[in-house]
């Protein structure tokens, strides 16, 4: 049987409307309470976030460590366009020697420069996490106070006890 059922046959409300005429009783009450408003009020007013600006300071070591990768970055840049320069000079050689010789080390200086060059794309993305590292930092703290209205009564009644 549900619920209904029962309460027809013991000549009785339903539960869900004894449910919510108990809800409109005890919010209606809890309108016309100036403590209870009171409390709301203050409530409202508590912060809800409240975000925390640390003063931005770059250390020695960081900028030490911005201007080593910066000058590495400078080094790989100067190897790849020398490597560029050698490459063309080394197939042409290899072209007219027809040596094999010539063409495998001009396959190895290929490799060599496809490897600087992602030393260098590596270099760039450790400079940006070393510049975001040594940026300011943001930290959010949130402040929530979660409580039944069980709970916020006795704490507006000043009732300790559990």
């Amino acid at each position: 049987m549900t619920d209904d059922k029962i309460a027809q046959a013991l000549n009785m409300r339903p539960l869900e409307d004894a449910k919510e005429d108990l809800r409109a009783e005890f919010e209606a009450t809890l309108k016309e309470d100036p403590l209870v408003q009171e409390s709301v009020d203050n409530l409202k007013n508590l912060p809800q976030e409240s975000v925390v600006h640390p003063i931005a300071a770059i250390t020695k070591e960081a900028e030490e460590n911005l201007k080593d990768i910066e000058l590495a970055k400078q080094n790989i840049e100067n190897i790849i366009n020398l490597g560029d320069d050698a490459v063309k000079e080394m197939t042409a050689i290899a072209k007219q020697s027809e040596s094999p010789r010539a063409f495998e080390v001009v396959s190895t200086l290929m490799k060599t420069l496809l490897d600087a060059n992602k030393d260098y794309v590596e270099m760039s993305t450790k400079k940006r996490f070393a510049k975001e590292e040594s940026g300011p930092s943001t930290q959010v703290t949130n402040n929530n106070l979660i409580v039944s209205t069980a709970d916020l009564l006795k704490m507006i009644k000043g009732d300790n006890n559990e």
